[in-house]
């Protein structure tokens, strides 16, 4: 071992990187702390001398002006003791314009801008000023303090003093008044800033701040009057766009009551320059002292990292995930308790691995494989073994009605009940997964003696008895989507994507069992494109509007038209509303339909009252357009626009939509109804609103579901519910639209019972714009004839 080792191994027999990172702790603590308490120190050193100057400051300015008032003063105490000047006041009624002329002089003499000579009844004999100020009246009297008096005369304030002139001295009667004034404006002048060094400013807070004088700039003083000021005496920072000024306030004068301030401002960067460049010099000398110190721990450090060198690359080793046996041991206490240490952790990683695959590939609540499990097996069958297969994918019915009926609480143990009965009825073949959710999947092998019915039945019926849990019993259905291996698919992600499409299929038919087939899978993807193209179908007008009539029984005359949307599709030809409307509203693309439909039905309307027909239209509107609070904005400008009224126009809502979301939907239908917009609720008795809810709709029509008018005529049943929802109406005081109308039995028979409306095949069709035009002529001459 060379003497150079030997001196390492003397010095470094401990590990001394604790003690070198101390250091370094400390000392950047020592930096950190010194360079905060001297910044704060000096910072607030400075601050306060700021202070204290500004108060100096104010008080110069003060004893400026004082001086400069009570010099007026003296001068005019003088002036009115001159002989000559009393007799020019005696004879001031012959001869006014000398009386002026030695007025004009002696304001000349004493620098002011204004001056007045008034009889003993302060009554003005001559003066320097306007036509307008020689109106005021001036109490001399009050003039005469030696504390600042202030004047606003002519949209400027000045500094006013007066003296009482006496042709005899001795008397105590006063003849008369000798008053002068300066403007304020020329007592704020840049000696001010040069004594101060600061701008200086008279003003009266009010918004916007009456400027009284200032030494600040034109564009400066724009800005200043509108911001806000603190009044409070103290250091404050000027708002946005000036805040990069400070500014302290204090009393100067009263005028009329209202105080009038000193405003001294002065730029922050170079009020703070003395504190600036010590904070420079200290961010300087720390920074010199880090790197030093930085440099020092550098080479320190250095010499500490050979011992544990070999412990580095142990746990290189670890971190790749490559487990070591044999670690490195050290005389050094440090490096052996070290080695001892990362000997634990592989340990416990090693634990925790087990612990977190156990959680990547199961579910915690149901003790089931998860979906990634699921995938990962389905993934191995299929490259171990050819043999045809199932995939299932399960749904739970309504289980979202359970969870918010009973709780979540209930809702976990179904689950795990549905798990539990699952696992007991599987066989080794059957791999039973919970993908997520109310959903579960079941992996079937070796299905060449069963058909994918059979096996989904046997799940199914697994259905039929109810769970019983806590008291409660819960009957649950389920929906099975089938794919099977490889009829459907070659590829674990290919049979869950087609199980997924069949589950899909079977849910939206209302069907319990659903096998893949490529039609499904060709209408998801129909489905998928048609979301795309929707947005564009406006723009490129594939959407119409068909109108169909409503007849106002009473009247016999027809009232009203629904405005009903049809897609005409380039490629796929007519796309029925049923299909399209739900995807407009998954997609958001329904507010940009709704209005189109809004913009085309009062366009036409505009136009069939130009062709001399009085007609009004019925537009429906979906849960997603009943709670966006710009619709009725948009109403209003169409109306504006068109010069249609709100009376012509029915806004038709589902009662699902309404009961969806109650409290923002009636607040949009007060929104509505208070326009003066008819509202209707449509496909009324199919839905479930309570008479509560009824009651509190602002709606003026219920309109019955064609599932109890298309067989009117025929069927008893039907007749007692329409009777029994037209009597309701009645008494809530609503109308009443029949849609579904196919004869003129049913008619009559509507008719019969108060119905106010009818709508349906025997009056017409949805027809488009020109042939209901044409319709609407030959049913207003047969009726009229």
């Amino acid at each position: 071992m060379s003497s150079r080792n030997m001196i390492n191994s003397q010095l470094f027999s401990t590990l001394r990187a604790r003690i070198l990172l101390s250091y370094l702790f400390f000392l950047s603590l020592l930096v950190f702390v010194t360079f905060y308490v001297v910044q704060s120190t000096t910072y607030e050193h400075s601050t306060g001398q700021l202070l204290a100057h500004a108060k100096a400051s104010a008080n110069v300015v003060k004893d400026k002006i004082v001086s400069r008032s009570n010099a007026l003063q003296e001068s005019l105490n003088t002036v009115s003791k001159d002989f000559s000047f009393k007799q020019l006041i005696a004879g001031s009624v012959d001869d006014k314009i000398s009386l002026k002329v030695a007025l004009q002089n002696y304001q000349r003499r004493n620098d002011a801008d204004i001056a007045w000579v008034l009889s003993d009844k302060q009554e003005v004999l001559a003066s320097t000023a306007t036509t307008e100020s020689n109106t005021l009246k001036i109490d001399a009297q009050k003039f005469t303090h030696r504390d600042i008096q202030l004047l606003f005369i002519d949209d400027q304030f000045y500094l006013i003093k007066a003296a009482p002139i006496k042709y005899v001295e001795s008397s105590r009667n006063i003849n008369g008044w000798l008053v002068m004034g300066i403007d304020t404006r020329r007592l704020i002048t840049p000696e001010l800033v040069e004594l101060t060094d600061m701008d200086v400013t008279l003003l009266r807070f009010n918004v916007p701040h009456q400027i009284i004088g200032t030494t600040h700039s034109t564009k400066l003083i724009e800005q200043l009057t509108l911001l806000p000021v603190k009044q409070e005496v103290g250091l404050h920072q000027l708002n946005k766009p000036l805040h990069q000024y400070l500014y302290f306030t204090d009393l100067f004068a009263q005028w009329n009551g209202t105080p009038i301030h000193i405003l001294l401002t002065t730029h922050e960067e170079k009020a703070y320059v003395s504190y600036n460049s010590l904070l420079f010099q200290l961010i300087l000398i720390l920074a010199i002292a880090g790197i030093m110190a930085s440099t020092a721990a550098m080479f320190l450090s250095n010499g500490v990292l050979s011992p544990i060198v070999k412990l580095v690359a142990v746990a290189n080793q670890i971190r790749k995930g490559k487990y070591v046996s044999n670690f490195p041991t050290s005389s050094t206490l440090e490096v052996a308790s070290l080695s001892s240490a990362i000997s634990a952790m592989q340990d416990g990683i090693k634990s925790r691995e087990v612990e977190i695959q156990d959680l990547a590939y199961n579910d915690s609540l149901t003790k089931l494989p998860n979906r990634n499990r699921f995938y990962k097996t389905l993934k191995e069958k299929l490259s171990d073994s050819p043999a045809p297969l199932a995939v299932m994918m399960l749904d739970l019915d309504r289980f979202k009605d359970i969870n918010d009926t009973v709780g979540h609480e209930i809702g976990d143990i179904l689950l795990q009940d549905i798990a539990n009965r699952l696992k007991e009825s599987a066989t080794p073949s059957v791999f039973i997964a919970h993908i997520g959710g109310d959903e579960f999947g079941v992996i079937v092998d070796n299905i060449k003696d069963q058909t994918p019915e059979t096996i989904a039945n046997e799940f199914s019926s697994l259905f039929d008895t109810p769970f019983h849990i806590a008291q409660l019993t819960l009957d649950v259905d389920v929906s099975i989507g089938v794919a099977t291996y490889p009829k459907d698919a070659d590829s674990a992600y290919g049979l869950m994507q087609c199980a997924d499409i069949a589950l899909y299929s079977c849910k939206g038919l209302h069907y319990p069992i659903a096998l893949y087939n490529p039609e499904l899978n060709k209408h998801s993807v129909q489905r998928l494109n048609l979301m795309s193209e929707l947005r564009g179908a406006v723009a490129l007008g594939q959407l119409s509007l068909y109108y169909q009539p409503k007849l106002s029984i009473e009247e016999n005359r027809i009232s009203t038209v629904e405005c009903l949307i049809r897609w005409i599709h380039p490629i796929h030809g007519f796309i029925p509303p049923d299909e399209f409307i739900p995807l407009a509203e998954q997609t958001g693309a329904i507010r940009e339909v709704t209005h189109w439909v809004l913009k085309e039905a009062f366009r036409q309307q505009k136009t069939w009252k130009e062709q001399g027909h009085s007609i009004g239209i019925a537009v429906n509107i979906s849960a997603i357009d009943l709670v966006d609070m710009t619709l009725p904005t948009y109403v209003e400008k169409l109306m504006q626009e068109y010069k249609s009224s709100s009376k012509c126009l029915t806004l038709e809502v589902t009662e699902s939509a309404v009961m969806s979301e109650p409290e923002s939907a009636l607040k949009a239908l007060n929104t509505l109804q208070s326009m003066g917009i008819t509202l209707s609720i449509d496909d009324f008795g199919t839905g479930y609103s309570s008479m509560a809810q009824l009651k509190k709709m602002p709606v003026s029509e219920l309109k019955i579901d064609k599932a109890f008018v298309l067989d009117l005529a025929n069927n008893e049943d039907d007749q007692v519910m329409v009777r029994t929802l037209i009597a309701l109406a009645q008494n809530l005081g609503l109308n009443t639209v029949a849609e579904g109308v196919e004869d003129s039995q049913s008619l009559s028979l509507l008719t019969d019972m108060g119905c106010t409306k009818a709508q349906g095949f025997y009056l017409s069709r949805p027809l488009p714009a020109k042939d209901f035009t044409d319709w609407l002529k030959q049913y207003e001459e047969k009726e009229s004839a």
